[in-house]
Formats: structure tokens, sequence, C-alpha cells
């Protein structure tokens, strides 16, 4: 394969993370992780 064959891709940072400049979706993702933690934390305080 040469150079000809491989083609290049550029994309920018709101491509890459797959968000678009008007929401975001860093929140609703941290509200989620955040939920997941007390409720692990939870089901560890009932067991322990």
């Amino acid at each position: 394969m040469s150079d000809s064959d491989h083609r290049h891709i550029e994309l920018s940072g709101e491509q890459a993370s797959g968000q678009d400049a008007q929401g975001s979706t860093l929140m609703p993702m941290l509200i989620v992780g955040l939920v997941l933690i007390v409720i692990g934390a939870i089901t560890i305080m009932i067991f322990v």
C-alpha cells in the first residue's frame, strides 16, 4: 500500500467527542456516575 491509499481524517474536538455545540453530554454522565456510586455504597453498607 502506498501513501496515496491512506486517507487522513481530521476531526474537531466537538466531532471527536460526539457532542454538539448546543448541549453537553458531560453533566448527564456525571449524574449517572454519582447515582451508581451511591447505589454501590449503599449495597456495600448493607452487606458489611
